[in-house]
């Protein structure tokens, strides 16, 4: 007898069925790509925010590009140059600083308006209004970060963010993967 997969139900399937741009927001070396490379995934490297030099350095090294370092903090709407979205699918990912969430890190959590390190994950809302209002907003967005951007301290301000995106008018979901399964 087959299980049956809740998920199959809960979350609808998404179809991409255009060339990806992609957007990385907080690259470091570019792990979402390289992943997306790894899946034989086509796309095409649009932009790439990263204020480390030797990330950025690293990234483009890996990747075969040749981006400058930038600091999100900088960044504006049109800097992401959205455009034909009847032609591309823009996928803008977002790995922000866990410093301040790990266990490992200092724990100074991710509040809006902390000034943590970790805090930088509102610098996205910023900008994503900023598209919102121009409608350009990307059509998929994928953050990563470590399992205790959700847990117990900063759940709260994750809530917070989730329905930031929500009304915006993304459909998110959430899941803790463990990196040893993939």
């Amino acid at each position: 007898m087959e299980q049956t997969n809740i998920f199959g139900y809960l979350y609808p399937d998404y179809k991409i069925t255009k060339p990806i741009r992609l957007i990385e927001l907080f690259a470091g070396i570019g792990s979402q790509a390289m992943a997306l490379r790894d899946l034989g995934v086509e796309f095409e490297h649009h932009k790439v925010i990263e204020f480390d030099r030797f990330a950025i350095k690293s990234y483009n090294a890996i990747h075969g590009t040749a981006f400058d370092v930038l600091d999100i903090r900088d960044i504006h709407a049109a800097d992401l140059e959205i455009v034909d979205k009847d032609k591309y699918c823009y996928i803008m990912t977002y790995s922000f600083p866990c410093q301040d969430l790990s266990k490992a890190g200092k724990q100074k959590g991710m509040s809006k308006g902390s000034g943590t390190r970790s805090g930088l994950l509102w610098e996205v809302e910023r900008i994503l209004n900023e598209l919102k209002s121009k409608e350009t907003l990307p059509q998929v967005l994928l953050m990563e970060n470590v399992p205790d951007v959700v847990g117990n301290k900063n759940y709260k301000d994750f809530m917070q963010w989730y329905a930031a995106l929500e009304n915006m008018g993304y459909q998110s979901y959430y899941k803790i993967l463990n990196a040893k399964d993939y």
